[in-house]
């Protein structure tokens, strides 16, 4: 299995991100966690890297510094498809294409500061120090027991059809870091009378 490059995967998610329901379409910002988000559940459920680039604690979470100066010239703006040629599905393994494909279907929902939100209150990122790189061993600990009630995949790519779906887990744990997020900043303004309110108000997240 090809290793594949930071490059790579940013092509795919930008290429796909008109095929996922999204808060709001992929700016610098989302993409860095997108990418951060992949690779952990890569290094948890594939047990292997998706990219070797590294992935470094910046003020505003994860961020790959190699694609932060690839696409700076778009400021906080959205990122456009590449263009059709320049992404070769034929280099991305059927094991790559499911986790990218549920990162951005759980992930790709939810804004870029709400990703920003949740990276900060994550032990990788918690527990690397300013401007230096996140290591593999931090996410594979961390996502792997986040995940661990999540399927394996068998050698012919299939999940075990009595345990929860690799997205209907990961969208569990957006659900919950949106609430304690966003939810819970929303109550104490005033804008809902309960915690109920709130959970409602997020349950299509």
């Amino acid at each position: 299995m090809a290793i594949l490059k930071a490059p790579d995967i940013a092509r795919y998610f930008l290429a796909k991100q008109g095929q996922a329901a999204t808060a709001e379409p992929i700016t610098n910002m989302k993409l860095q966690k997108l990418c951060y988000y992949a690779q952990g559940v890569a290094l948890a459920k594939l047990r292997r890297p998706l990219f070797f680039d590294d992935i470094e604690h910046w003020q505003h979470g994860p961020v790959v510094p190699a694609l932060w100066r690839e696409y700076k010239g778009f400021g906080a703006s959205p990122i456009p498809p590449p263009p059709q040629l320049s992404l070769d599905l034929r280099s991305f393994d059927a094991d790559a294409r499911r986790v990218l494909d549920s990162v951005l279907e759980t992930y790709g929902r939810l804004s870029a500061w709400d990703l920003r939100n949740m990276t900060h209150a994550e032990p990788p990122w918690q527990d690397t120090p300013d401007s230096s790189p996140i290591t593999h061993q931090k996410m594979r600990s961390y996502f792997t027991q986040l995940m661990e009630n999540m399927p394996t995949f068998d050698e012919n790519g299939m999940e075990d059809p009595e345990s929860p779906s690799l997205a209907f887990q990961m969208t569990n744990d957006a659900e919950f870091m949106a609430l304690t997020g966003r939810g819970l900043d929303a109550l104490a303004q005033g804008r809902y009378s309960s915690l109920e309110d709130v959970r409602k108000s997020l349950g299509n997240i």
